[in-house]
């Protein structure tokens, strides 16, 4: 039978046992011994629980041999190794008696303190469990331990936690514990310790990558052009794994490109670092699109033109760097340029259906549908069953006037994807524009509803569905939706022409009004309100 499944009376009884072990500490099992025979007696006991508890699953039989030992020697040692193993079987109040059985003996026992530690906060009780170790500190506390206290201290007491950390580095620098300063140095808020702390800890592990970043993070944070040039240059590729320099690197210029206000102050400096990129490190080209994309914040056309270049000159760049590009000279105004990035990647990424996509997307927004219409029928092409191409394709068709191309391009959608809801509403819109099929409109409006109960756009064309089957309440219950969740000039404008169907009259002006007040080019709009005001 082990401990853990013996009675508590037991139990009490094995602890009871210590206390007897003491009071008979100088008496022998049947006739005294010696103080050499009582020593070596208590070593082999305390070697035989020790090697029981060593194999970790064994502790209740531990404890007996240490109850053993005690018989002959009342040794702190002893008592806190059997805490110990009372602690490993969860009998944490026999652990604390025991363990302070073994600080009555000898209160400059750091092992003893430590455990009483650890069995307090195992007990829930953190501020004691924190005391008991804070004892350790007047017994001169091992590295481990002053590091265990550092990262009790760290949930609550920042600043103590530091103080502890500090000690540490003093007399044994070590990265990790430069590492946690680094945090805590963070969190108080104290960027020229945390920079301190970083810079010690780069001298021990120059080529760290993560060290590095960091250091990147705070010289830009700080204006530290200099210092930040100075630690790039290490990052070139040459002594470093290029992956590695690139990832730094990246730190670098993103930190850079978050803080518009440092770029506008600086603007020479970060130039500067950019044409440091070009140099070092050209051969990486997520840098030099990242650094382009710097440069046109900058707005220094030349730059970011330069850096792009040479970006899809590598051999290795991917698809990801010409649709980057793409993407940072679109939303900066710039369609014609993203286009040539996009078609180039294109030509060389034949297979990859985002260029035409995308390529199309910008052509729409320019207001050449001809084109976006041939790009997107390219794309159907590489990929017949990409849903959402097939819906643009509805769309474009349908403002081009190529009604029966529309409808086919929705039908494909519908076949792939039957709960599309933008296809469901864009479909059901044009069929009721056209006063179609309004049995079949009406259900793909309500499931595109269904689908997104709060877009706008869909509860309008379903309340407007709802209006030519004359079914005025029901429409009105969902155009006051659509102007809830949108409320655009076509909504009140709708809303109007419900309202007057159900007799309203002030009301459905009222919503002509707000519709010519969001939009007054709606001459037809002027034509309703005009006949009601008669």
């Amino acid at each position: 039978m082990t401990l853990t499944s013996l009675p508590r009376t037991v139990l009490h009884r094995l602890a009871a046992l210590v206390v007897v072990s003491l009071a008979a500490l100088n008496l022998a099992y049947t006739q005294p011994l010696d103080s050499v025979a009582r020593a070596r007696k208590a070593k082999e006991f305390f070697i035989s629980g020790t090697t029981l508890q060593i194999q970790g699953n064994r502790h209740a039989e531990a404890v007996i041999d240490f109850q053993q030992s005690l018989r002959y020697d009342s040794s702190a040692v002893t008592l806190t190794a059997m805490a110990r193993s009372y602690r490993e079987l969860k009998k944490l109040e026999l652990a604390l008696e025991t363990v302070n059985l073994a600080l009555a003996r000898d209160v400059s026992s750091r092992d003893a303190w430590e455990l009483l530690a650890e069995i307090e906060i195992l007990r829930g009780r953190y501020d004691e469990g924190l005391a008991a170790y804070e004892r350790i500190l007047e017994f001169k506390p091992t590295k481990r331990q002053l590091y265990t206290l550092a990262r009790l201290y760290e949930p609550r007491n920042a600043q103590r936690a530091i103080e502890i950390y500090e000690r540490i580095v003093a007399t044994s620098p070590d990265i990790t514990m430069y590492m946690r300063l680094s945090e805590l140095y963070q969190r108080t808020k104290n960027p020229t310790e945390r920079l301190r702390v970083l810079k010690l800890a780069a001298k021990l592990a120059p080529k760290d990558p993560q060290i590095a970043a960091e250091q990147c993070e705070l010289f830009v944070e700080q204006a530290q052009f200099e210092d930040l040039r100075s630690m790039l240059k290490i990052w070139d590729g040459s002594n470093v794994d290029q992956e590695i320099a690139t990832d730094v690197w990246l730190v670098a210029l993103s930190r850079i490109l978050d803080d518009s206000l440092l770029v506008g102050l600086y603007p020479a400096e970060v130039a500067s670092v950019i044409d440091l990129a070009q140099l070092n490190l050209s051969t990486s080209w997520p840098v030099m699109v990242v650094a382009g994309t710097v440069s046109m914040v900058m707005q220094d056309s030349s730059r970011a033109s330069a850096c792009f270049q040479t970006a899809v000159a590598n051999p290795q760049v991917i698809a990801e760097g010409y649709l980057e590009i793409g993407r940072i000279y679109a939303i900066n105004d710039r369609p014609a340029s993203a286009i040539e990035y996009l078609s180039i990647g294109r030509i060389k990424f034949p297979t990859d259906i985002r260029f035409p996509i995308i390529i199309s997307t910008l052509h729409s927004e320019q207001g050449n549908d001809r084109q976006a219409i041939i790009e997107l029928e390219s794309a159907t092409i590489l990929d017949s069953t990409a849903v959402d191409v097939w819906v643009q394709l509805g769309m474009l068709y349908d403002r081009s006037k190529r009604i029966q191309e529309s409808d086919q391009a929705y039908e494909k959608a519908l076949a792939l994807d039957p709960a599309n809801a933008l296809a469901n509403n864009n479909y059901a819109y044009s069929l009721s524009l056209r006063r179609i099929e309004l049995d079949r409109a009406t259900a793909m409006a309500r499931a595109a509803v269904k689908a997104e109960n709060t877009n706008a756009a869909f509860l309008d064309t379903y309340a407007w569905i709802l209006y030519q089957r004359e079914d005025f309440e029901g429409a009105k219950e969902f155009i006051t939706l659509a102007i809830k969740y949108g409320g655009n000039a076509t909504h009140y404008e709708h809303y109007g022409m419900i309202l007057k169907a159900l007799g309203e009259r002030n009301a459905a002006i009222r919503a002509f009004e707000k519709s010519l007040e969001i939009d007054p080019s709606r001459t037809w709009v002027r034509d309703e309100l005009e006949s009601l005001t008669k």
